[in-house]
């Protein structure tokens, strides 16, 4: 079984992560500035992992309000295209940022209140947060996208 966590963002960099049978294959950042080649890129992932049995998560993004910005803009862009491209596909599940953000918060304040600094994502347990280092993925430093790509790859409904 192969699942996917893509974490699009406006800002430019796009985060992939791939596992087959719970083992991280794949981890992929991809930077740049125009949206349609974030989608492309993305594209790209997907047709090449989702040829057998695949499981793709994919972060949505919150209700926009009127301060609105370019970068929203350009991730409303991804989404929708991206949404587009892949709603004959019966495995693409939307997921909120609220899920991830409240999986970073709790990791990260625990890690304020407990003896040890180190904490492990227990679905993933090579994703640590050490406290005042950051996220590291095989005690490798890994960037916030790359974090949110492997929490939302383990999304469970």
């Amino acid at each position: 079984m192969i699942k996917i966590g893509i974490d699009p963002s406006g800002t430019g960099t796009t985060a992939i992560v791939v596992y087959e049978d719970n083992k991280l294959k794949e981890k992929l950042e991809f930077t740049n500035y125009l949206w349609i080649k974030q989608v492309d890129f993305i594209k790209d992932i997907l047709f090449k992992h989702c040829n057998s049995v695949c499981l793709v998560n994919i972060e949505n993004c919150l209700y926009t309000n009127a301060n609105g910005s370019k970068d929203r803009d350009d991730l409303l862009k991804i989404i929708g295209v991206t949404k587009y491209d892949t709603h004959k596909l019966n495995n693409v599940n939307w997921i909120s940022p609220r899920y991830t953000k409240s999986v970073i918060k709790n990791i990260e304040n625990l890690s304020k209140y407990n003896d040890s600094y180190l904490w492990k994502f227990d679905k993933d347990t090579n994703l640590t947060y050490q406290y005042g280092k950051g996220w590291f993925y095989n005690n490798d430093k890994i960037s916030n996208h790359l974090r949110d790509a492997i929490i939302i790859a383990h999304y469970e409904r």
